[in-house]
């Protein structure tokens, strides 16, 4: 058997990531000197080392943690390594991971990686490069993964940092009773069909459902994510990206040029909207954090909301991982996330998490061997397979999975899930760049005063360029004097090709 070992509680899974992680993130990201991409994947190169019998890994506790819980004996049955496997609370892992790499203490053989995390991680040599590993493993299939998701949760300096475990995109999600009733037309599902489905037309629909009674409930329009520093930051950022906003004047693509963009009229108009969004949601809302929205959506009072895909399934259940039906499990559909206008492009938000290999392990060819089981199309489809806690695992990277038809049986969303997936951009919408942390903990507090009346959006968003700057200049990330990459998703398609073989 495999030893598990749980730290978490409720509480802990619903623990918004703390200042404290952002302090202690200022402290380590000071800009490294300046490295070529030739002694960066040199000098992370993995080694060779005797067979293990047992390795550690460190994961977040998230929905996937469930289900690879369920399927863990099999790794060992294949290849009679024994897991080790921890689950902490997000802030507690960052923490974790940080101090460990800072102290160079070995602390795990297979750490769970955020997307947020790649530049900072790679950049200081905490996580080894995958790419020779990949390249001398041709059952990896790297082509069956989205492309979107590998560029989006992956990819750094043109090698790849980590392997998606459960990759996510925003949707939206709303009553099909609620719709039926008030005479509206059901969202879309197809880009090709979704004309006129625009951020105006949202706001219009949540204004009609707001106040309106169903079975005896009094419905809020929507529901917001409030909680700062970083909850709210995920959602905001969807809406902005999504309205053409942008953090910094030229990134991801070469040459790097990280002088702020934040305060731009754009942003001004989409901090607006979302205070919008937030007067016709619960006003506790300022204070939610990511599941709190998604229980609140499956309690009944809510119309309609957009949000992270795997609540396309956490809302079935009432109260998170409960396995209890909810309220709303047979009336709710998923759709497509609206855009500024018809002619405007969509981005989405990717995000998600990864497993990467510490440069600290001693044990990397057998960490390597856990990674591309737990990836594996076999092993992924059979957590999504598992029933416990009533189906709650769609979060799928590779695009045979949302093809399968005994998935599709289970989740009926699989088809629009992908279409998601694939107009991801999570480098624009959150730039993971080595002092992300720091910059999102300082937009978070930002966004939130808007929504308690504390600041305007237009001094709101003054004040974070202000501190943008200061933070981005103290980390000589202003002016960027490092060497650039030309993160593209064209260049993350030739690297895919040419490790795929």
């Amino acid at each position: 058997m495999n030893e598990k070992r749980k730290a978490i509680s409720r509480r802990e899974f619903l623990k918004v990531a703390s200042l404290g992680v952002a302090a202690a993130g200022v402290s380590t990201l000071v800009a490294q000197p300046a490295l070529t991409q030739t002694a960066l994947a040199a000098g992370i190169r993995p080694r060779t080392r005797k067979q293990a019998k047992e390795i550690r890994v460190l994961v977040v506790g998230d929905p996937f943690q469930f289900a690879l819980e369920k399927v863990l004996d099999d790794f060992t049955a294949q290849t009679g390594i024994k897991v080790n496997l921890e689950s902490l609370a997000y802030d507690a892992l960052n923490a974790r991971l940080v101090t460990s790499f800072v102290s160079q203490t070995p602390d795990a053989d297979v750490v769970t990686v955020d997307a947020m995390w790649t530049g900072q991680y790679f950049d200081n040599r905490w996580v080894i490069s995958l790419n020779d590993y990949i390249k001398a493993d041709s059952d990896v299939n790297l082509k069956d993964f989205i492309p979107e998701v590998l560029y989006s949760l992956n990819l750094w300096r043109g090698n790849f940092v980590s392997l998606p475990i459960a990759a996510y995109g925003q949707g939206v999600m709303y009553r099909t009773d609620v719709f039926e009733k008030a005479g509206l037309e059901p969202p879309p599902t197809d880009p090709d069909k979704a004309a006129g489905w625009t951020w105006d037309k949202y706001l219009g629909i949540v204004k009609q459902l707001q106040g309106m009674e169903m079975d005896g409930t009094k419905l809020y329009g929507t529901v917001i994510v409030g909680a700062q520093p970083v909850p709210i930051v995920h959602m905001y950022t969807q809406l902005a990206a999504s309205r053409g906003v942008r953090w910094f004047k030229h990134f991801p693509e070469a040459p790097w040029d990280f002088e702020p963009t934040i305060n731009s009229p754009e942003n001004v108009e989409s901090l607006k909207f979302y205070k919008a969004l937030y007067e016709l949601s619960p006003a506790e809302s300022i204070n939610y954090v990511w599941f709190d929205a998604g229980t609140r959506f499956s309690q009944g009072d809510i119309g309609i909301f957009f949000w992270w895909t795997p609540y396309f399934y956490l809302v079935k259940n009432d109260g998170y991982m409960s396995g209890t039906p909810s309220k709303i499990i047979d009336k709710f559909a998923v759709a497509l996330l609206p855009k500024l206008s018809d002619d405007a492009p969509q981005v989405i938000s990717n995000g998600g998490w990864s497993l990467g290999i510490p440069s600290s392990s001693a044990k990397q060819d057998e960490a390597w061997q856990f990674i591309k089981w737990a990836c594996s199309a076999g092993t992924q489809k059979k957590m999504g397979l598992v029933k416990d806690y009533n189906y709650q695992f769609s979060d799928f990277a590779r695009v045979s999975l949302y093809q399968d038809a005994e998935l599709k049986a289970i989740y009926p969303y699989l088809d629009t899930q992908l279409k998601l997936m694939q107009m991801g951009n999570g480098k624009i919408s959150r730039p993971p760049m080595p002092i992300y942390s720091t910059l999102e903990a300082i937009y978070g507090l930002q966004i939130n005063k808007v929504l308690s009346g504390a600041a305007t959006p237009e001094d709101s968003l003054k004040e974070t360029d202000a501190l943008f700057r200061n933070a981005l200049t103290g980390n000589f990330m202003l002016p960027y004097k490092l060497e650039s990459y030309d993160d593209t998703l064209k260049n993350a398609r030739k690297l895919i090709d040419s490790l795929a073989g």
